[in-house]
């Protein structure tokens, strides 16, 4: 009888201390989750549809692309953005900026697009389309003026050559 008290004795021990280790491990995992999310908030400064706003008018084709697909589609799980609402008038509304501000970057699949976005709108819609369309093209004209609609990001140089590490040693 000693043995068996003995024993669940050593369990219960085991027990709690694997407990402990998982809990401190779990603190670790949050940390490092907590770093992970620091360092891609810093990498997308999108988190908003306002933040979407100015990206597209400074940042030019792709982002009004995506921000005209995000108002097309509403669904974060299409590629789409979770904090964008679906809305036909402004899908459209994107899909004529894009094409006015941009001629010299857009294709067949552009126009195919802003047709397929604004072939069920009523003539009130239509006439938000206009308002969105001309409150934001003088925006994205002052940024062309100002130097700073599609700017060039300046990427990390990368070396000619590869560097092999050995980390057996």
């Amino acid at each position: 009888m000693k043995y068996i008290i003995f024993a669940g004795l050593i369990f219960f021990s085991l027990g709690s201390l694997a407990s402990n280790a998982k809990v401190k491990g779990d603190e670790s995992l949050d940390k490092m989750l907590k770093e992970i999310a620091a360092e891609q908030a810093k990498r997308n400064p999108i988190h908003t549809e306002d933040d979407f706003i100015k990206a597209a008018i400074k940042n030019g084709y792709q982002v009004q692309r995506n921000l005209a697909f995000g108002y097309q589609t509403g669904d974060s799980k299409t590629g789409g953005y979770d904090f964008i609402s679906k809305n036909d008038t402004k899908s459209c509304a994107w899909r004529k900026i894009l094409l006015i501000a941009n001629p010299e970057k857009t294709d067949s699949s552009d126009t195919a697009n802003e047709r397929f976005s604004c072939r069920n709108l009523d003539f009130e819609q239509d006439e938000e389309v206009w308002k969105i369309v001309y409150k934001y093209l003088p925006m994205i004209a002052e940024a062309k003026e100002k130097g700073e609609y599609m700017v060039e990001k300046k990427s990390e140089p990368t070396p000619d050559k590869l560097e092999i590490i050995d980390v057996t040693q």
